[in-house]
């Protein structure tokens, strides 16, 4: 390892000052914006936003730059008030750092929600056309043919081992920004000098820097993006495109080792992480280095002495793996640096100092004290980015190796090797500070297995739903295959056109933390640091299936790899009835918008709904731009008892602010356009008007204090009306409490508890059509001492948790508890409002996809009815035309807008990878981010029945 030259330290402090020093513009400091509360998206925004697209410049010659665009100065910045560099100053430093040095390439790679550019800067020796594209062929090799790359000595001798920094991800944690512009000052400045440490980094790396991965947070002072999502949790669902970019870039950088700059801990915080680790990484060639690298960090940190910088007791820096027992855990992908360990990088969150919180300043030397701050951190993040470079660039050898071995291993589908409690460091490869610091905690580790199948056919409820999932795991870089023939697997048969998703592939880590159900970990340690479940396998709504064991031979038939999924969506061919089954979420898009465009239609029962042939053809077209499928219906549908017009919906929903931001985008995604914010104090002061709203969605409680009565009024004219709503646990019970509507209690876990639970619904009820056997939980809640005049609609299995962390505490309940207590409840009440209470999370952070068409089901259950289809007087015969064979490929979007003659031209979907959540054909500017998919049924209780879902091989 590299011991500091001197002078080193002293470059970084100048040019850090010299760029903060640029980034405040003349003028008065504004207040820092702080711990404002996180803001939802405008009105103005699309629902939609088009996901950013990496732009494809394999093989470009190095340098590739050209003149950023430099924005108009935004006085109101909050990054000005922090003393930070403002988000239009950024583009400047870098075109002038461009123009300065041939090593200095700037692009734009991305867009932010509001429409901000993403940098990505690269600092490398200058590449032709031919260096270039050998050094993308190699990054291609190192993945995709990793046994020739580990025998290659060209390629272990000539490839520019990628190392990437990403900045400010959290907005209102600015510094990773300004610390990286610190650094390529101080190594321009170096090289320029003739530094030979300096010279041969860029010389055998490809150095890449994402400024600022969250501009509009940035200049708006909030840790969320404009969506009021926190994209450092959203890298399984990427609903924001600030993170979709992050994900993007993951798969095109193929990083050795990546840094996601933060803050603030009070102290310098560096990973790796605590227990409990991840179980599908290759923890024997990441940890060595991963815990040697950060101790190496540590060392050269105390040693620059930065004045200002706070260290602990002991002359160190905090380390989880070392220092943090639990809470601070490496468990769930979500995270930034979690997610880019799946690409075999050795992958950290670093945690700058010193924070925001400047209570018991005086006012007048706040701008002073936050100037201060930011220098500080400022020149502890230069000396991480130092640090780290010199300990890749010592060890590069190893590491690449290492990286090579995890995509060898992956592509031949080896188990993992799993590391037991207080392991012998030599009997693993690279540094062995680890080992000692290896124990029972963290002790991991799972079983892949031999693939994993999506069914076609009568086993998946919506077409829709799958084609969603397929693009998903796509844009993640994950292998897809197509079965060519009908097969037999783990004793169940598949039909042609079956998806298979091979686990012997590179990514077979990120494959199976993103399809399998996960794990119960209560045991393990005793709190998580955020969730401990996910799963797009149970949560996305399509059957997935996983077969066999890694080490079985391959499943007996062919596969083709797919670049998109199947085209979805079938019209029948003819002016009459016309029925949906709303199982996915892009088929209740469609019927938000027919309802939205006028059309007419009733629901039937058990999630169909008619449309008369006077609409069919406009039915036909929204169908088809929502690529659902329509089937023949025949009048008689329409006499049944309860049968019932359609209306088209206006959703109040009352989220606090830190969590508006999942139920507005779920609403929208549902196609519940311009849903209704609804606080108490909206009602109270009249700017929001009930009138305007048919049905509420209660995301967080009505909590009225004194001085609201008006508001109180509202509400209660509101439930006079007989209008209803539907709520989540505490939020739903509270008003029906406080407004006395009906009898019910809430019994609530931890407040950290969650995870996948298994759930039984009743047949026959509101969620009877839409309901899967799994659902999401947080602070899992049941319900208890119910009136007689309240309809149990699910409930908790008997061995509820599937997979997360849940025990019970204190007061609070545990799975033990939960088991077969009802979690999910209906009522109406005297004056005829229907209520529905969800002791589950539909909405939590876009993610459970499947339980959206719970939502709808229960919204349009609980909202007024519409008019109905009409029946003639003359029956009719019942049509005999057959659905066109060949499914319409995806279209482009219908407009937002209805038109007098509204003409939809079908196109080929669009390719994954590029950013865009999957949709199926929805209309980008019509409808929003997620499309949530409908789930599969349900499991059986003693006194509960209801569809079960397909056996699962594990």
């Amino acid at each position: 390892m590299h011991v500091r030259r001197p002078g080193a330290l002293c470059a970084l402090v100048t040019a850090t000052a010299l760029v903060t020093t640029a980034a405040a513009p003349a003028g008065a400091v504004p207040a820092l914006a702080g711990h404002a509360p996180a803001v939802a998206a405008p009105a103005s925004l699309a629902p939609t936003v088009v996901l950013p697209s990496v732009p494809d410049d394999d093989g470009a010659p190095y340098p590739r730059s050209a003149p950023l665009t430099v924005p108009a100065a935004d006085p109101a910045d909050a990054s000005i008030g922090r003393g930070a560099i403002a988000y239009h100053a950024i583009a400047p430093v870098l075109n002038a750092l461009a123009a300065q040095s041939d090593l200095v390439s700037t692009e734009v790679v991305g867009e932010s929600t509001e429409g901000r550019e993403i940098y990505l800067v690269t600092v490398t020796a200058p590449e032709t056309a031919a260096e270039s594209a050998q050094q993308d062929a190699w990054r291609d090799a190192i993945k995709h043919d990793a046994a020739a790359a580990a025998a290659d000595p060209a390629l272990l001798e000539g490839y520019k081992a990628p190392v990437w920094f990403n900045g400010n991800i959290h907005g209102n944690e600015w510094e990773g920004a300004d610390a990286t512009l610190a650094y390529i000052t101080a190594l321009l400045t170096g090289v320029e000098a003739g530094d030979e440490e300096a010279t041969r980094l860029v010389e055998n790396h490809r150095l890449y820097f994402t400024v600022t991965n969250n501009p509009d947070g940035r200049v708006r002072g909030t840790r969320a993006t404009a969506l009021n999502l926190d994209p450092n949790r959203d890298f399984i669902t990427n609903t924001t495109p600030e993170t979709a970019l992050v994900r993007d870039l993951t798969g095109d950088l193929q990083p050795v080792f990546f840094v996601d700059l933060h803050g603030y801990t009070d102290i310098l915080q560096v990973e790796p992480t605590g227990p409990p680790q991840g179980e599908n990484y290759d923890h024997d060639l990441l940890m060595p280095h991963a815990y040697a690298a950060a101790l190496y960090i540590e060392d050269q940190v105390v040693d620059a002495d930065v004045e200002g910088n706070p260290l602990t007791d002991a002359g160190g820096i905090l380390i989880p793996y070392r220092d943090t027992p639990s809470g601070w855990d490496g468990w769930p992908p979500i995270f930034t640096a979690q997610y880019v360990q799946f690409q075999g990088a050795i992958s950290y969150t670093v945690e700058l100092p010193l924070g925001r919180d400047v209570r018991g300043v005086d006012p007048a030397d706040v701008p002073a004290e936050n100037a201060r701050r930011t220098l500080v951190n400022t020149t502890v993040g230069a000396e991480v980015i130092n640090s780290t470079l010199e300990y890749v660039d010592t060890n590069r050898d190893e590491i690449l190796r290492n990286q090579i071995e995890i995509f060898r291993r992956g592509a031949a589908g080896e188990p993992l090797v799993e590391i037991p409690a207080n392991p012998d460091a030599a009997d693993y490869p690279g540094p062995d500070e680890w080992a000692a610091e290896w124990d029972v905690a963290d002790v991991t580790g799972t079983d892949f297995p031999r693939a994993y199948v999506i069914p076609a056919g009568e086993a998946q409820e919506s077409e829709t739903d799958v084609a969603t999932l397929v693009e998903m795991l796509l844009a993640h870089g994950v292998e897809v295959g197509v079965a060519d023939a009908a097969f037999t697997a783990g004793g169940t048969e598949y039909a042609a056109g079956s998806y298979v998703v091979d686990m012997h592939q590179p990514l077979r880590g990120l494959a199976n933390v993103l399809l399998a159900d996960g794990t119960d970990i209560s045991d393990r340690v005793p709190e998580m640091y955020d969730i401990s479940a996910w799963s797009l396998g149970l949560l996305w709504g399509a059957q997935v299936d996983a077969v066999g064991s890694t080490e079985d031979p391959a499943l007996g038939v062919a596969t083709t790899l797919v670049e998109a999924p199947a085209p979805t969506g079938t019209v029948p061919d003819h002016g009459g009835y016309l029925a949906l089954n709303a199982a996915g979420v892009a088929e209740v898009q469609a019927l938000n918008e027919m309802l939205d465009r006028g059309v007419i239609v009733s629901a039937v029962g058990d999630a169909r709904y008619v449309v008369g042939p006077d609409d069919a053809e406009l039915a036909g077209e929204v169908a088809l731009a929502h690529g659902v499928r329509l089937d023949a219906a025949h009048e008689a549908e329409l006499t049944g008892p309860d049968v019932e017009g359609v209306a088209d919906l206006t959703v109040g929903y009352t989220s606090s602010a830190a969590y508006a931001g999942e139920d507005y985008l779920t609403l929208t995604e549902l196609g519940f356009d311009e849903p209704v914010r609804v606080t108490a104090a909206g009602l109270a002061d009249g700017s929001v008007d009930l009138d305007d709203v048919d049905v509420l969605w209660l995301g967080a409680p009505l909590q009225f204090e004194a001085g609201q009565e008006a508001g109180q009024a509202e509400v209660q004219a509101y439930l006079d009306a007989g209008k209803g709503f539907v709520g989540r646990d505490a939020a739903g019970a509270a008003l029906a409490t406080d407004f006395d509507l009906f009898d019910v209690g809430v019994v609530s876990g931890p407040r950290s508890a969650n995870g996948i639970v298994s759930v039984t619904t009743v047949e026959d009820g509101v969620l009877a059509a839409t309901a899967s056997g799994e659902a999401f939980v947080y602070r899992p809640a049941f319900f208890t001492e119910l009136g007689d005049d309240v309809t149990v609609e699910q409930a908790y299995t008997e061995n509820p948790l599937i997979s997360g962390h849940w025990v019970s505490a204190d007061d609070a309940a545990g799975p033990a508890d939960a088991a077969g207590q009802p979690v999910a409840v209906s009522a109406v009440t005297d004056a005829g409002s229907q209520a529905f209470l969800f002791g589950t999370y539909p909405t939590f952070r876009t993610h459970p996809r499947g339980m959206f068409t719970d939502l709808a089901a229960a919204l349009f259950w609980a909202g007024p009815a519409g008019p109905a289809v009409e029946v003639p007087e003359e029956p009719t015969e019942q049509p005999t035309e057959v659905p066109t064979e060949q499914p319409t490929e995806v279209p482009t979007p219908a407009p937002s807008e209805p038109t007098a003659e509204p003409t939809v031209v079908p196109t080929a979907p669009t390719a994954p990878g590029g950013g865009q959540l999957p949709n199926t054909g929805v209309d980008g500017a019509a409808l929003s981010l997620l499309a949530a998919l409908a789930l599969l049924g349900a499991g059986t209780l003693a006194a509960l029945t209801g569809r079960r879902r397909a056996v699962r091989v594990r």
